[in-house]
């Protein structure tokens, strides 16, 4: 993928180096109030929105309505000229050695993969649009063909996409042949966010890898992969353009892929707040009730500290034009690792506008793992989400 080399200092080996598109790519809230939590099916239903997540402190962004997918790294170092094909320059893998390793990346010990969700292919080096045309094209045509194959037997529930350069069309007849013989399923061009881009130009960019991928193969899904940070300086990207480029994906492809997200610092606070929120549209379950409560943990930012008990001051407001009749706040005990009993329980009867508010004495378990989580402010009157990163 492409921040390989800025990310492999505290990350698993990524695929071989990134070619950039010849024309490079020119170019919140800290605790949000944000729609209400419903199933992670729920998501599917609509707009899939699949996560590649490994390692320790990651977002976990299944909570928030994902589907946990596969991506298969190039550790076989492919690559094709003339005479052939190589594996490291040498001897291809066996059928059992290649099906091993793609299990191994649907497995718990890497993604977690579900088996019905897009296991795809990082074989940048061999990827068709990278490869010089003529036999050496043709080589690596069969070599797709081969490892496919392989792919289907060891994960025979999941469609395959190869990542790809979809903006180019060097041997385009070729994958489009993959295509048209099912053993490519599936389309997932790059479509990330780089220093300096404008929305603008991200758009006009993802615009010619879905036209490229429909006129290929219109039947097959597109899944875009992006993720929170710009590259190259994996700064996160606000908010707002977090918002934008999913309002872009959910209008011109079938799914999105979050391709190996971080919450390194409180840096993070306003993409993962836009994502849940994000999450909540795409899963129908938009906050509920006239009761709006916002958040502050001490740290300043979303930031929660794991195997302590944070003091979090809430405030409850009546956004609505009626006077709220008075409810109780409920139960903070159904995340996973936190817990808390509330100082104030009784809420009482609100004029449009007048806020009321209490406390609430939070306890994250040493361990709890993931990297954020998604809780919910309830009342008898309604459910707002919130999210902290935890560290």
């Amino acid at each position: 993928m492409q921040s390989r080399d800025f990310r492999s200092n505290r990350r698993l080996a990524r695929v071989p180096t990134f070619i950039r598109r010849i024309t490079v790519l020119a170019a919140a809230l800290l605790i949000a109030a944000l729609p209400a939590f419903s199933a992670p099916a729920a998501a599917a239903a609509s707009f899939p929105v699949f996560v590649n997540e490994r390692g320790a402190n990651r977002p976990a962004l299944e909570q928030y309505g994902s589907t946990r997918s596969t991506v298969v790294y190039d550790v076989f170092a492919f690559t094709c000229d003339t005479a052939g094909c190589y594996s490291n320059g040498g001897a291809l893998p066996s059928e059992a050695t290649y099906e091993a390793k793609v299990k191994e990346y649907m497995g718990a010990s890497q993604f977690g993969g579900a088996a019905t969700a897009p296991v795809v292919l990082d074989f940048e080096s061999i990827e068709l649009t990278q490869v010089p045309t003529g036999q050496a094209a043709t080589n690596a045509y069969n070599l797709w063909r081969q490892l496919l194959t392989w792919t289907h037997t060891a994960a025979p529930q999941a469609p395959v996409c190869h990542y790809g350069y979809d903006w180019l069309t060097q041997n385009q007849s070729l994958i489009k042949q993959l295509h048209t013989d099912n053993l490519l399923n599936c389309f997932a061009p790059r479509a990330y966010f780089y220093d300096g881009q404008t929305l603008t130009s991200w758009d006009s960019n993802l615009d010619q890898s879905v036209a490229r991928d429909r006129a290929m193969a219109p039947s097959h899904p597109i899944y875009p992969y992006v993720n929170p940070t710009s590259f190259q300086s994996e700064s996160y990207v606000p908010g707002n353009t977090w918002a934008h480029m999913f309002a872009k994906v959910k209008a011109v492809a079938d799914g999105v892929v979050i391709w190996e997200p971080s919450v390194e610092n409180a840096n993070a606070c306003a993409w993962i707040a836009q994502h849940s929120y994000e999450m909540g549209v795409i899963t129908s379950t938009g906050s509920s009730g006239p009761l709006k409560a916002t958040a502050s943990p001490p740290s300043g930012n979303c930031t929660v500290t794991r195997g302590a008990t944070t003091t979090v001051p809430v405030t409850l407001t009546n956004t609505s034009s009626s006077t709220t009749a008075a409810t109780q706040m409920q139960s903070f005990a159904d995340t996973p690792g936190f817990s808390g009993s509330w100082q104030y329980w009784n809420v009482p009867s609100l004029a449009p506008g007048a806020s009321w508010s209490t406390s609430l004495p939070m306890a994250i378990a040493s361990t709890q793992t993931a990297g954020t989580a998604l809780l919910h402010i309830r009342t008898g009157l309604g459910d707002t989400r919130w999210v902290v990163i935890v560290q």
